[in-house]
C-alpha cells in the first residue's frame, strides 16, 4: 500500500495564508476563501507537474487568474454570508457590474506598477513581497538576502515611496 503523499498538506501550511492574502487584493473575504480552496484543489491535481521550487509562483498566478475570472464572470458567482440557516443573505455580483469592472482595471494598474518595480528595483520588490506576502521580519529577509535588517527596512521604505509616486503618475495619465 502506498504511503500518503503529504506534499499538499505541507504546501498548504507554507503558502495557504499567502495565497489567501493575495486573493484579498482582488475579491471579498468569502470569495477569497472559495478561490483559495479551488487553487489548492487544482494544485493537488497538478502536484506531479509543478516543480517544488515553482509551487509558490504557481499558487500566486493561479489564484490571481481565478480571482480575475470570478470578477469577470460577475453574476455567475455569488457569496453567501452567515451560518444562520434561517436567513442566508446572498450578494449577487451582477448588481454592480461597473464597480467590478473598475476593480479589475484598478487591479491591473496596480499589477503593472508592481511589475515596473520588479523590473527596475528587483531587490526592493523581493523585500516587499517577503514582508507583506510571506510576513517575514526584516531580520529574516536580511538573512535570506544576505544583507543587514536595517537595509531591508530602508529598501521597503524607498519601495513604498517609489510605488506611491509611480501610482500618482499612472493615475494622472489616466485622467
Amino acid at each position: 500500500m502506498k504511503e500518503k503523499d503529504h506534499r499538499l498538506d505541507d504546501y498548504f501550511e507554507r503558502y495557504g495564508e499567502m495565497t489567501f492574502r493575495n486573493l484579498l487584493t482582488f475579491v471579498d473575504y468569502h470569495t477569497a476563501e472559495d478561490i483559495c480552496q479551488e487553487t489548492f484543489l487544482r494544485l493537488s491535481r497538478n502536484l506531479d507537474h509543478v516543480a517544488p521550487e515553482m509551487v509558490k509562483a504557481w499558487l500566486t498566478e493561479v489564484s490571481r487568474r481565478l480571482a480575475i475570472d470570478a470578477l469577470r464572470k460577475g453574476g455567475k458567482y455569488t457569496t453567501k454570508f452567515g451560518l444562520d440557516t434561517g436567513s442566508i443573505h446572498i450578494v449577487d455580483a451582477r448588481a454592480d457590474t461597473e464597480r467590478i469592472v473598475e476593480a479589475v482595471e484598478e487591479s491591473r494598474k496596480m499589477g503593472r506598477i508592481l511589475e515596473y518595480l520588479r523590473q527596475e528595483k528587483p531587490l526592493w520588490y523581493d523585500a516587499l513581497l517577503m514582508r507583506y506576502q510571506e510576513r517575514m521580519s526584516d531580520r529574516e529577509i536580511g538573512k535570506v538576502m544576505g544583507i543587514k535588517a536595517s537595509l531591508v527596512g530602508q529598501w521597503r521604505h524607498r519601495a513604498r515611496l517609489w510605488l506611491r509616486e509611480r501610482y500618482a503618475r499612472e493615475y494622472e495619465e489616466d485622467k
